[in-house]
């Protein structure tokens, strides 16, 4: 928005909920009304005049039905409303008798000698009266600033979650871009070496997450290398324990770095010096960089 403060019209049709269509502008002026005490303030009047139309039946019955379906869904807005229609029935209804009962003095004659008292009575309930209403608007108003304080927290603990979680969001989002799955199931004694697994290695990736399935038991700790074809010195290399399922079948998982990897064919060989595990093991796979 660009001003600090948008104008009525816009904060009537938000309360509204006629901004549902437009995410963003909804989001934004929810996120001030937070933080803006001018806007908040404006709020809570729109709300009041909203609220004035509804009792008055001055509404279009398109902003009826707007305000039986979305504005009177939080609960510290029906409060509002019951408690306008509680005042606005005191007033008339105290209103008549209070007139009524001064004509009824002013003009029965054959009473003139009680009425003083009467009247000195009436004014007294009328005082009392006017008291109590005073005292129960400040205890509305009281409650209804509370409701107003808890919201405001309520709406900025949502703001800090939605922030939270879209930076949880985009760290994950980053997190998947950099790294690349590779899963490979049968070494080159096994498989078909014209049909080799083939991963794609954007500019954005840093790391390739390795399973390598391994057959059998495995009888230890496993030297791994990761070799280039035709090349004589390892890309990569590490010692690494093996995972072991509940039902016995071992993996290797763990993930190296894409620095050095260029487009070709590549091999982890695994190998051990432990007896049962026989010769080492040629994982291939192709790799192709990304432009």
């Amino acid at each position: 928005m660009k001003s600090d403060v948008p104008d009525r019209g816009l904060v009537r049709e938000y309360l509204l909920g006629r901004l549902d269509h437009k995410t963003e502008l909804e989001e934004q002026l929810s996120h001030e009304i937070c933080f803006n005490d001018d806007l908040s303030q404006m709020v809570e009047s729109v709300e009041e005049e909203i609220i004035e139309d509804f009792l008055d039946g001055r509404l279009d019955p398109a902003d009826k039905d707007a305000v039986d379906g979305y504005f009177l869904q939080p609960p510290e807005r029906k409060e509002k409303l019951r408690f306008a229609r509680l005042l606005r029935h005191h007033f008339e209804q105290r209103h008549d008798p209070v007139n009524t009962r001064r004509e009824t003095f002013d003009s029965t004659n054959a009473r003139f000698d009680y009425r003083p008292a009467n009247i000195g009575r009436s004014h007294f309930r009328t005082y009392g009266e006017l008291a109590a209403l005073l005292l129960l608007t400040v205890v509305g108003l009281i409650y209804i600033s509370g409701i107003r304080k808890n919201q405001a927290r309520l709406e900025r603990q949502l703001a800090q979650e939605r922030e939270q979680s879209t930076t949880v969001a985009k760290e994950s989002q980053v997190a998947q871009a950099s790294m690349v799955a590779l899963t490979l199931v049968s070494d080159r004694s096994r498989g078909d070496s014209t049909q080799i697994p083939h991963i794609e290695i954007r500019p954005s990736a840093q790391r390739i997450a390795v399973d390598i399935a391994l057959p059998g038991r495995s009888p230890g700790p496993l030297d791994v290398m990761l070799e280039a074809r035709g090349k004589n010195q390892p890309v990569w290399a590490g010692h690494l324990l093996p995972v072991v399922s509940a039902s016995g079948d071992a993996r290797l998982v763990f993930d190296v770095p894409v620095q050095g990897i260029r487009s070709d064919v590549y091999s982890f060989v695994v190998s051990s010096s432990l007896p049962g595990f026989g010769r080492p093991k040629h994982y291939d796979f192709r790799v192709t960089l990304a432009q």
